[in-house]
């Protein structure tokens, strides 16, 4: 097990206890590409700076699925604020800058005028903070929680509840490979401090719209396997606004094809709501590296799980799929 010594970098730690102490003005950023742990992680620092005393805010550039509203503190996520407002921003599970949303219309946010703490996970994150906690833990909720036990910042059952629900989100409840010996154990403190399993589960998993179910139907009835073994799918702007969904109702379907025995990887690409390309990369096989693929299209993420953007594009279906830029 990773102990917290290993996880949290001494010298980093230093210098953000330090710049704390200046009493900074800070707006947390969740990472527009949300899952459980980038919104985990963001609540659990926003509800414990706030019950240290500090002048806080929290924003999303898109509205938070309604799965993760029962994570306490969620309300008070904003969609618009005032970047000459802050002297900082926190930014956690995000391995590129560019994917917090915000940077076209508030360019100051990707500037040195704003103090930029990056807490991630990803191998493909270049430190692109002044003050760095990135290292490859299985997730960035487990990051989050070593360093606030560094900072001696209490812990509530709120508190835990989103924390563990980041390492469940990331470990897909413990069944991706990710799932390591410090999961478990970091997973056990978190209930041993109030962390409601219950809630996480019912919620991120158990939890499914009408909605949900016919955009997955589509998913299925698109699926393509080549004959290299590549599950490819391909979901257009209009599939999911046919139905009443949106691109987050997506959220758990390319881990779901990625379970196909004779699939060595899956490729999931979708159109997005401003004219863009996303694509979702998962395997299994041990031979294969699909962050390694989603560098050679300007993304990044893990060995197993990765993504990447293609900008101004949309998807055309003949035998298989392919994007075409505009």
């Amino acid at each position: 097990m990773t102990n917290n010594s290993e996880i949290i970098d001494k010298s980093e730690l230093k210098n953000f206890k330090e710049y704390l102490a200046t009493k900074p003005k800070i707006i947390v950023l969740v990472a527009a590409n949300i899952d459980a742990d980038a919104i985990g992680g963001s609540l659990a620092l926003y509800n414990s700076l706030v019950a240290e005393g500090f002048d806080i805010d929290i924003a999303c550039h898109i509205d938070i699925p309604e799965k993760y509203h029962f994570l306490d503190g969620v309300e008070k996520i904003k969609k618009d604020f005032n970047e000459n407002d802050f002297d900082c921003t926190i930014i956690t599970d995000c391995g590129n800058i560019k994917m917090i949303g915000f940077q076209e219309e508030k360019p100051k946010l990707l500037t040195d005028e704003i103090v930029k703490i990056n807490i991630d996970h990803h191998a493909s994150n270049n430190n692109y903070g002044k003050i760095n906690f990135v290292t490859e833990a299985p997730s960035a909720t487990i990051i989050v929680f070593r360093l606030l036990q560094k900072l001696n910042f209490k812990i509530t059952p709120q508190i835990a509840t989103s924390l563990l629900a980041g390492i469940y989100g990331d470990t897909g409840s413990f069944m991706h490979q990710n799932t390591t010996p410090e999961c478990y154990a970091t997973s056990a403190e978190l209930v041993k401090l109030g962390a409601n399993t219950n809630k996480i589960s019912k919620n991120i998993f158990q939890s499914y719209e009408l909605k949900t179910f016919k955009l997955w139907g589509k998913v299925l009835q698109n699926l393509h396997v080549t004959s290299e073994g590549a599950a490819i799918v391909g979901i257009k702007k209009n599939d999911y606004e046919s139905i009443g969904a949106t691109r987050e109702d997506l959220e758990g379907v390319i881990n779901f094809v990625n379970s196909m025995p004779e699939a060595k990887y899956s490729v999931m690409l979708s159109e997005d709501e401003k004219g863009n390309v996303k694509a979702s990369l998962r395997t299994r096989n041990p031979e294969i590296d699909v962050k390694a693929l989603a560098e050679k299209f300007g993304g990044g993420g893990h060995v197993k799980a990765a993504g990447f953007t293609i900008p101004d594009g949309h998807l055309q279906k003949e035998v298989k799929w392919k994007i075409v830029t505009e």
